[in-house]
Formats: C-alpha cells, structure tokens, sequence
C-alpha cells in the first residue's frame, strides 16, 4: 500500500466535517483541505439578464408556491437539521480543534468559487494524487484536471437518482428501492462520472428524509474510505454508468414538493419496510468496487 495524497473540497457544515474527520482519521493521507467550496458565483446581470434568464418562469412560479407552502418548506427543513444534528452534531467543532491546520483555503471574497483560479493554483501545489469531493458547487475542467484521480459522493442512487436531494425524491414519485449513495469519479457531468460503490441503506417506518440522508452520508463515508484504501493499494475500479436516469435541480425543489413529500412520508416508508422485509423493492443494479 502507497501513500496516496488526498486534498478534500468540502463545504462547512456539521455533516461535511463529519465526513472530513473520518477521512482524515481513518486513512491518515489528507495532505490538505479546502471549505466552503459550495459557493458559487451568482451572475447579475440586471434587467437585461433577467429577460434573458432561461429558467425565469419557473424561479416566478417557485417563489409563488415557496410563500403558499412556507409551512412545508420549513417543516422539510427542521427535519434535516434535526436528523443531521443528531447524527453529526459537534463535527465542525472537533474538526477545529484536531485538523484546523490542514486548511489549505476556505471559499470566499474576492474569489468566490472553488473553480476560480486562484484555489485551483493552491490545490495544485499541494500536488493531490486524489482529490475528495463532499457538498461543492460543479467542479470544472481545471480542478477534475489538478489530480490523477478525483473521487465524489453522491447522497443519491446513480445513475438512477442524479443531482439534488435525490433521496427526496423516491417519497415524492412513490417509487421503491432507490434511496442511497454513491462513490464515483467526477466528470464534467452532475453525478454522472465512473461508479466505484453504490449502496442502500436500511430503511424505518419512522423515518425522515432527513434521518435518510444522514444515514447515507454515514454509509457512503464508509465507502469512500474503502475507495481510498483500494487506491493505495493499486485495486480501485470504477464502471461506467449504463442509463441516464432521473435528474434533480434546484428549481425542481419548492413548497408544493415539500407538501407532496410529507403528505406521501409515512405511508410510502411503511411500504416501503414491507418491500423492504419481503425483498420486493425495485430491482436496481448496485456497484460493489467497480463490479
């Protein structure tokens, strides 16, 4: 086994200095990291650009049901912080206190993209054999260029559930068998690159998107060490995906979806645990190390 040269992007939650914590602790080869990588440029460009704005129509129509179905929204959202304070609380905090030294950057003013030149000009001096992705805005060419190997995870079943909040989205659409997470190289695409591991978790009737998720990132950090611990050793494969799937953005998300989901929440996870039990959940291919 080699040692491999990590550089971790991540973005400056509890949940994102959980997963930096265990890499940095159960592999011993981060080298460097770089946070708040999920910011992005916003483009203003006045009444002009607004006109001209392919998605105006839809940004109208989600602020209209975002202000109807405020309610929702914010119920959606205390579930996420509560699951999440539960399963990763203190992370950000244990993170300052160990690891603090190995912050190569954290995003913001006057650069504010981890695509910007001036961080990709830091990660490449770290001279990264792999880097890790967690929670970024879409990395570019430059960055997917600045290491042999540049590795991310999903919290969603590629390529079947690809982009935001994909473990969102089976409760929405009632569709069974594809919570769950995924390790793959990163392309130019959203969630699209070479798969190294998917996986799903197990499901309870009581839980949440937000109990999901988080038990997705837990799982899907286990797999990410595997991932690392199979490079150093010269055994990393990864399969190219087979079908496009299901694609999620942001403007896909409002008020009248949060509605939907915690309308459907409990009585599509009660079915979905008696699938669940009697192996009858949807049959999805699941990647074992590139296999």
């Amino acid at each position: 086994m080699i040692f491999v040269r990590i550089v971790i992007l991540t973005h400056n939650s509890d949940r994102h200095f959980y997963f930096v914590n265990r890499i940095v602790e159960e592999t011993g080869m981060v080298v460097g990291i770089v946070t708040g990588a999920k910011r992005s440029v916003k483009k203003n460009g006045g009444l002009s650009g607004i006109l001209k704005d392919k998605n105006l129509k839809s940004r109208l129509r989600n602020a209209a049901l975002n202000r109807i179905f405020r309610g929702c929204n914010r119920q959606l959202q205390a579930e996420k912080a509560a699951a999440e304070s539960e399963a990763f609380g203190g992370s950000k905090e244990r993170f300052l206190e160990r690891h603090r030294d190995l912050v190569l950057a954290e995003v913001g003013a006057p650069y504010p993209s981890v695509n910007d030149p001036h961080y990709v000009e830091i990660i490449r001096r770290a001279r990264p054999d792999a880097i890790v992705i967690m929670g970024t805005c879409l990395v570019r060419k430059k960055i997917i260029e600045s290491a042999p190997h540049v590795i991310n995870i999903h919290t969603g079943l590629s390529p079947y559930y690809r982009g935001g909040m994909t473990n969102l989205w089976p409760i929405v659409l009632g569709e069974y068998g594809y919570f769950g997470v995924t390790i793959h190289r990163i392309s130019l695409g959203i969630d699209s690159g070479d798969i190294i591991y998917t996986a799903r978790p197990e499901i309870r009737p009581d839980d949440t998107y937000g109990t999901i998720n988080s038990r997705c990132i837990q799982l899907g950090t286990d797999l990410m060490i595997q991932a690392i611990r199979r490079l150093a050793a010269g055994e990393m494969r990864a399969m190219p995906q087979w079908t496009k799937g299901k694609l999620f953005f942001d403007r896909d998300m409002n008020g009248w979806i949060a509605c939907r989901y915690l309308r459907n929440r409990r009585r599509f996870l009660e079915e979905y645990c008696r699938r669940q039990t009697a192996g009858e959940l949807d049959d999805v291919r699941l990647v074992n190390s590139g296999l």
